[in-house]
């Protein structure tokens, strides 16, 4: 071999090696507006549907990745809190909480892109449109789900002990996915609990129809089983769907959010039957939450349903503010009350 080429293709093995090797991660520190009351017009109410509210913040940072977050996951009793933005960034902290365990701050966060095991994830739009996370256990390990938008795929990796989700790698999905909208597709990725009637390991759902759908439920589908389980969600009030996970009961909460120039933001959060999920069925649940900008809402795109040390359901909430100077990025904690 030349000594020119030689000289080349070292340098080239470097450039490799180098962007393969794991980004460092990025320290921000994490300001907090407090949110005490949900209602703007009645500071004083506590309830609203079926929940009850807890607490949260408005957030700031003087980095912008944490922004346009859309997928979320809340774990360790509500003491560790794991993001995911809408262009490939996770974002780690611990909630603060007072004595009477209402979330009051974010501390010691850090950012971190998503990999695969090529690299990083492009800093192509296009390729990184992720929308929703999940953890779950198989095994005895625990791993991270990642769904991505606008190039419709499912990517899974290990959930290290530093809490972030590892080198990612696609499963199969079903064809009738690549007929969903470019930037209506994969939404939401929920985790199926070990054992599952339904046979699947995971539940996606699209943020709209597909492309010639003959009406407009919004299409979903149970995965990584034998063969995949397709069915629809009743779409009601022009909602779009934004977020889904299965909570601590075995039930399946979706988050949606509507928008109009005349009304504003809506956003709504429904709960149904694992037990209606079949093939062809249209799934229909019960309202738990309706809000409007009569409360502290924005652009609500993630979910997380979890218990408290003491076995509450508590149910998260996180908007993406779209890196917009005219949006907000709100966390929200509400308590569900019992049937």
């Amino acid at each position: 071999m030349r000594r020119g080429s030689a000289v080349f293709w070292a340098f080239f093995a470097f450039i490799m090696a180098a962007s393969n090797a794991p980004a460092a991660d990025i320290a921000t520190r994490i300001a907090v507006r407090p949110l005490p009351s949900f209602s703007i017009v009645e500071p004083g109410r506590v309830r609203f549907g079926r929940l009850d509210y807890i607490g949260g913040f408005e957030v700031t940072a003087g980095r912008r990745e944490v922004g346009g977050l859309s997928g979320l996951v809340i774990s360790d009793a509500g003491r560790s809190f794991l993001s995911l933005s809408d262009d490939g960034f996770m974002v780690k902290a611990r909630i603060e909480r007072d004595a009477r365990d209402r979330p009051s701050g974010l501390s010691a966060a850090s950012i971190r892109r998503l990999r695969t095991s090529k690299g990083p994830l492009s800093l192509d739009k296009v390729l990184s449109d992720t929308e929703s996370i999940d953890a779950y256990v198989e095994n005895g390990q625990p791993f991270g789900v990642v769904s991505f938008e606008q190039r419709p795929a499912v990517m899974i990796g290990p959930l290290g002990a530093d809490g972030f989700v590892g080198p990612l790698a696609a499963i199969g999905l079903p064809r009738d996915v690549m007929r969903l909208q470019p930037n209506r597709g994969l939404e939401s990725v929920a985790a199926l609990p070990a054992g599952n009637r339904l046979g699947g390991r995971f539940i996606i759902l699209a943020e709209e129809a597909e492309r010639g759908a003959t009406n407009q439920n919004q299409p979903g589908w149970v995965i990584g089983g034998e063969a995949p389980v397709a069915f629809r969600v009743h779409r009601s009030g022009d909602y779009d769907l934004t977020d889904a996970k299965v909570g601590p009961d075995g039930r399946l909460y979706v988050l949606e959010r509507t928008f109009s120039f005349l009304a504003g933001i809506h956003c709504r959060i429904r709960v149904f039957d694992l037990s209606d999920i079949r093939l062809g069925a249209v799934i229909d649940g019960d309202t738990l939450l309706e809000a409007s900008m009569s409360e502290e809402i924005d652009n609500m795109e993630g979910l997380s349903v979890w218990k408290t040390a003491g076995g509450e359901t508590r149910i998260s909430l996180i908007s993406d503010d779209n890196h917009a100077f005219i949006q907000r990025t709100l966390y929200l904690e509400f308590r569900l009350r019992a049937p």
